[in-house]
């Protein structure tokens, strides 16, 4: 054999080792990796009702995914959030837990979650309502999914609607019929109001003003979170309203929170669970007919409401049980579960999807019509601001608001001294 023979044998040779070589480099090096496995604990605050459907759904899980199993461990909502920021410390990390919205940038601050952005890649992000993924977002990532969801809309009292000559099918759809309707409906004499007002102070009452605020066009805050944005004239007419009730026309009382489930309101704004609490069988029933109904809207305004709930997170411990604790997060919150989460636990749908699902709808209409008014309007519930600083603004912008519900200040006065509390708390902040 020649030389050049040799050679030309030895370059076939070295091509094809070359070829295997790359083949065998691209199969290793391009399969995906191996499922993951592991023990997920679940940190949640559920109880009652809502800690039997998760626990019902973990058990559904745990039969399907052999190789991933998920511990639901409840912790009480005073307890979670300290546990979970200790975790931050140092302490005991669970690998997924679910938490009231507004704790996200705290949690997110300190740097314990995953960031879900590669995550999501895999789902269909955009069917969860956009204010629901605004929350989620934290110094441009995506820490959290929504996994429940919750919002405020009109209780009325039909018995008293009837008794003093209203149709009991037909609530006040405007803030001028709220009040003509309160006006026939309160009795001094037998203990009775037009509309009960949350006149307490804390969250209660910024969770609820915030409604009004929204529907006059108003802001709470600036729309880069940096300053209070609520002393404007939206907020002094949806301001002026509660105080007029309670001062002017007298329709509402200074009282503490109940009065509606004692029958001694015609109406009321409160939450999407208490659907279940007051009908029969409720941990609240009540004793006379009732309805709901979309919060009544002022004259050139628009529909809003409050958005609470829970979203779910994902913790920094190794690789595999994070992505472990992400298959099981994205069943959570997908379709399918979703509808089943919903229809055992009363929570408004978090994704588009749902909401308009034949399943879900026609159970709603024949079970609970009297969710209605929550599904219809879900797309309309608002975010409350993603600042760390919640907590502190809320309670003074409250502390400030109650003290023009009670006649000792102005409404513009109450406005601005809110105004400063709040700058001060987010200057201090940085």
């Amino acid at each position: 054999m020649s030389t050049k023979g040799i050679s030309r044998t030895t370059a076939a040779v070295l091509t094809i080792a070359i070829i295997v070589v790359a083949a065998i480099g691209y199969y290793y090096f391009t399969l995906p990796p191996p499922p993951p496995k592991g023990e997920l604990k679940f940190w949640n605050y559920w109880d009652g009702t809502n800690r039997e459907a998760i626990n019902a759904l973990v058990k559904e899980w745990n039969e399907k995914n052999p190789n991933i199993h998920v511990t639901s461990v409840t912790i009480s909502w005073g307890e979670l959030l300290p546990k979970l920021m200790a975790a931050a410390a140092g302490g005991e990390v669970p690998e997924v837990a679910s938490g009231d919205l507004v704790w996200m940038p705290k949690l997110a601050k300190t740097g314990i979650l995953v960031p879900l952005n590669d995550f999501i890649k895999d789902i269909n992000y955009t069917d969860f309502y956009p204010e629901m993924r605004k929350i989620g977002s934290y110094g441009g990532k995506i820490y959290s999914l929504p996994v429940s969801a919750n919002n405020l809309q009109l209780f009325y009292n039909k018995d008293i609607f009837e008794a003093n000559g209203l149709d009991p099918n037909k609530p006040p759809t405007t803030w001028d019929e709220l009040l003509t309707i309160a006006k026939a409906c309160t009795d001094p004499d037998k203990g009775i109001w037009g509309m009960e007002l949350y006149t307490g102070t804390g969250e209660g009452l910024t969770w609820q003003f915030q409604v009004y605020l929204w529907q006059a066009g108003g802001e709470f805050l600036s729309a880069d979170l940096s300053k209070a944005a609520f002393n404007s004239p939206e907020g002094k007419r949806a301001l002026q309203f509660w105080v007029d009730l309670i001062q002017k026309d007298k329709v509402s009382p200074l009282a503490p929170w109940g009065l509606f489930g004692q029958g001694k309101a015609a109406m009321v704004m409160d939450g999407t669970w208490m659907v279940g609490g007051f009908r029969a069988g409720g941990w609240a029933p009540l004793t006379f007919d009732w309805g709901t109904a979309a919060m009544p809207i002022p004259s050139g305004g628009g529909q809003a409401t409050n958005m609470g709930g829970e979203q779910i997170f994902i913790f920094k411990t190794t690789d595999e049980k994070q992505r472990a604790a992400w298959e099981f997060v994205k069943w959570l919150t997908s379709k399918e579960t979703q509808i089943h989460w919903d229809i055992l636990t009363g929570f408004m749908p978090v994704l588009d999807s749902v909401a308009r699902d034949a399943v879900y709808t026609t159970w709603a209409q024949t079970t609970e019509p009297r969710l209605g008014p929550f599904i219809e309007n879900q797309k309309y519930a608002h975010a409350r601001p993603m600042v760390t600083q919640y907590p502190e603004i809320s309670d003074a912008f409250s502390e400030e608001i109650q003290k023009a519900l009670y006649g000792t200040v102005s409404v513009e006065a109450a406005l601005a001294n809110a105004e400063t509390r709040v700058n001060q708390i987010l200057a201090a902040a940085g």
